[in-house]
Order: structure tokens, then C-alpha cells, then sequence
């Protein structure tokens, strides 16, 4: 691999024998995602998502994993959600509906329409099936560049899925990461408490920022840097977005650490099978869908299809930036909804080498802080996949802006340097 010097500016690279292979995610950069997973802003709460959920008339609803009120930010809530949007269309009598998007949403929509016997059509822009799980080949096995984890794993309808058609998983253990770099103790005892607690009790409209900024001016008993350690690696770690915007009543949402499971092979997996029988149009992107009193049309790139009725399951962002046109507009409750709601940016790098170097962990889980306020990563051990020795990390923070320069093989080596730098 390639060593990396200077974190603070753009890093000078020097080479270095080790990395096999890489593959890095460009979330931030690509225009049908424009972002990770959903989140709640300052002024918004769970209730924002109940109802963008909620069906504009008997022709249109959004799904998602925005509109789940307790599984966002989940693929088995974007799947729940895409289940009811498809059960809700056929329980109105449509006989043809279209899906937009074949991410985890869509897919639910398109299987349980068909499970109803109604004729149904897929439109997805990209050129895979998936959506923000993306499956990609490096050095040789299939790893993922999205979503990773089976959450909430005893209650994941998904998981259950990947049980019954022979799938490996193997548990992460988020509670106990072996912290690398500058020497930390444990987090003090009832630090996380107390963190949650003042959230809790924050204003409506405040973010974890104004709760932060409160704390840290009489942070005694807890030292200052291990408020801040703690608020990185359970908040900034999780969402990916400034804190001075996400909400601090709502912006901690449940999920993670809840049993979590990854797939050997990647999610990959889980999509082609359900997408088997789903009759999906891949470079089908939708840039506009009219609602009419007997029917919807949507048109895109030159093609246009009829419909009784549509179930958009795009990312959030994608609606928020007008990236569909919806005619008429959608309500405003519906708007009001989407301004309250956003997205952060996480991004994830695949790292295969040659030889293990770092050291084992029971957790198979590791965090390091940046140099910079907000900067964290936090890497999974994935050599059980193959036996190749393999690093999946997943980086947060304004360090992003650094370290997502340049080409994918220059990202996974400044990665790569901010993991070895940090070991022992």
C-alpha cells in the first residue's frame, strides 16, 4: 500500500507494497443518491416520516426507508415499507402499477404487487438493481459499497429471508470496538446515559449542536474530550451529518448495534433474489410523473409509461432536489415534510492486502478519531469472508472533503494510512 502523510491538507503519497485491491463508495457524488441513509433535522420529527408515507390520493405513495417510523435508515424498513405500498396499491383494485426505483423499497413494492396478481413494471435509472446496497467485485469476492448489516437482526424480515435460502452471516459486535491511535481510556461510566438524557430533554427545535455546545461549557464530571470522543463515534459515526442540523431529540435513532449481521457475498445476494420474476427496466430513469383522474404517466429520456397508480421509492434527497418532477405538486404537508427531513454522508472504502497486519479483535471492530473535530472512521475485519485478509471501513466527518479527492486507487490509499498510522 501506499503510505500517506499530511492529513490536514491534501496528503503527499508515497508507495508502498501491500494493498491487493479496492473499491470506494462516491455517496456524496452520485446523483441518484445523493447521500446515504435518511435522517431528522432540527425542526422535524418522527412524525415527518408517517407522513410522507401517507398516500397523496389513490394513484401515488412515496416508500421507503424514510418512511419508516422505527426502521429508518434500514434496508428491511425500506423493504417493510415498499411490502405496504405494494399491498395498499392492490387493495385499491389497480391492476397495473408502477415502481420507481429497484432498491430494497421497490422490490418489496414489485413482489408483494405480484404475490396480488397485479401487473407491475420496475423503472430504474441506474444501471443495476439495489440501490444504495451496491455489491462490488474486489481482488476476486463480492463486498458491499452500501448497505452492510443486517440490523435489528431477531426482527428482520430480510434476515429471515437470507436464513432460508442458505445465506452466511457473521455478527459485528458495534459495542466493543478496539480503539486504535493516541491512547483513551474506556468511556467513563455513565457517560452515554447522560448524553441521551440531555438530548431527550433538549428543545423541539434544537440540534445535537446546541445540546453539545451547552454541555461542553460545565462538562464536570466528564472530561471534555471524552464528551466529544463519545458524541463522534455514537452520532457523527451514525449519521454522517453536521450536528448543527440534525435533531437532537430525533437524531439519534435506534438500529445499529442491535444484533447486526453481515452477509459473506454481500447483499447482492438478497437483491437478486428478489428481484427473480420482477419484470424491472434498468437505464430507465423517471423525470417526471402526472397524476390524472384515471391513470398516472411517467416520462423519462424519451420513454413514457401508463399506469392506475405509482409507488416512488427514490432516496430522499433525490425528491427534495426536484430530481422527479411530481404534477400536480405533492401536498403541502408532503413538503413540508421532505424540508424537515435530509440526509448525511457516510462513505466506505474496501481495502484487500496481501498480509494481516493489524491486530486481532474479538469484536473484529475497530475505531479511529481524526485529526479534526467530527473525524472518525470505524473498519470491520472481513477476512472471514475468503480468508484474504480484508478491511472495510466506513468514514464520516469534514475529513471527507480531503480524503475523497482525486482517483478511487488515491482515496483507498489515504484510507488505508489512516489506519495503519493509527496502529501501534
Amino acid at each position: 500500500m501506499r503510505k500517506i502523510l499530511g492529513l490536514s491538507r491534501l496528503p503527499v503519497m508515497i508507495e508502498a507494497p501491500g494493498l491487493l485491491a479496492s473499491a470506494v463508495s462516491r455517496w456524496g457524488d452520485d446523483p441518484f443518491a445523493r447521500g446515504s441513509w435518511s435522517l431528522i433535522g432540527r425542526d422535524g420529527t418522527p412524525q415527518d416520516r408517517i407522513t410522507l408515507g401517507t398516500p397523496v390520493g389513490d394513484r401515488l405513495r412515496i416508500a421507503g426507508e424514510a418512511t419508516h417510523p422505527t426502521r429508518a435508515g434500514m434496508t428491511h424498513g425500506a423493504y417493510e415499507q415498499g411490502v405496504a405500498a405494494g399491498t395498499w396499491a392492490a387493495g385499491l383494485g389497480h391492476r397495473r402499477v408502477a415502481v420507481v426505483g429497484a432498491g430494497m423499497a421497490g422490490l418489496g413494492a414489485a413482489r408483494a404487487l405480484a404475490g396480488h396478481g397485479v401487473e407491475t413494471m420496475v423503472w430504474e435509472a441506474r444501471d443495476r438493481i439495489g440501490g444504495r446496497t451496491c455489491g462490488v467485485e474486489v481482488g476476486g469476492f463480492t463486498f458491499d459499497l452500501g448497505a452492510n448489516w443486517l440490523q435489528q437482526y431477531d426482527d428482520n424480515v430480510l434476515a429471515r429471508l437470507a436464513e432460508r435460502i442458505g445465506l452466511t452471516v457473521v455478527a459485528t459486535d458495534f459495542t466493543d470496538p478496539l480503539v486504535l491511535g493516541p491512547a483513551r481510556g474506556p468511556v467513563p461510566e455513565g457517560l452515554e446515559g447522560e448524553l441521551r438524557a440531555r438530548l431527550e430533554k433538549a428543545p423541539p427545535q434544537a440540534a445535537v449542536a446546541d445540546v453539545l455546545e451547552s454541555w461542553l461549557r460545565h462538562p464536570a464530571p466528564f472530561p471534555a474530550a471524552a464528551i466529544r470522543e463519545l458524541v463522534d463515534a455514537e452520532i457523527v459515526m451514525d449519521s454522517g451529518a453536521p450536528l448543527s442540523w440534525l435533531s437532537a431529540r430525533h437524531g439519534f435513532e435506534p438500529g445499529v448495534g442491535e444484533g447486526d449481521r453481515w452477509i459473506v457475498g454481500g447483499y447482492r445476494l438478497l437483491t437478486e433474489h428478489l428481484a427473480g420474476g420482477v419484470d424491472v427496466r434498468l437505464g430507465h430513469p423517471v423525470r417526471r410523473i402526472g397524476i390524472g383522474p384515471h391513470g398516472v404517466t411517467l416520462t423519462g429520456d424519451g420513454r413514457t409509461l401508463d399506469a392506475d397508480a405509482v409507488i416512488v421509492t427514490v432516496p430522499l434527497p433525490v425528491l427534495a432536489a426536484g430530481g422527479i418532477a411530481i404534477e400536480p405538486a405533492l401536498p403541502e404537508e408532503h413538503r413540508a415534510a421532505l424540508g424537515r427531513l435530509g440526509a448525511g454522508r457516510v462513505e466506505k472504502v474496501v481495502l484487500r492486502f496481501g498480509d494481516r497486519f493489524w491486530p486481532v479483535h474479538p469484536a473484529g471492530y475497530y475505531r479511529v478519531h481524526g485529526p479534526g473535530e467530527n473525524e472518525i472512521c470505524e473498519w470491520l475485519d472481513a477476512t472471514a469472508a475468503d480468508g484474504t485478509p480484508t478491511l472495510v471501513g466506513l468514514f464520516a466527518g469534514p475529513w471527507l472533503d480531503r480524503l475523497w479527492q482525486g482517483s478511487d486507487s488515491d482515496v483507498a490509499a489515504r484510507c488505508a494510512a489512516v489506519f495503519t498510522e493509527a496502529l501501534p
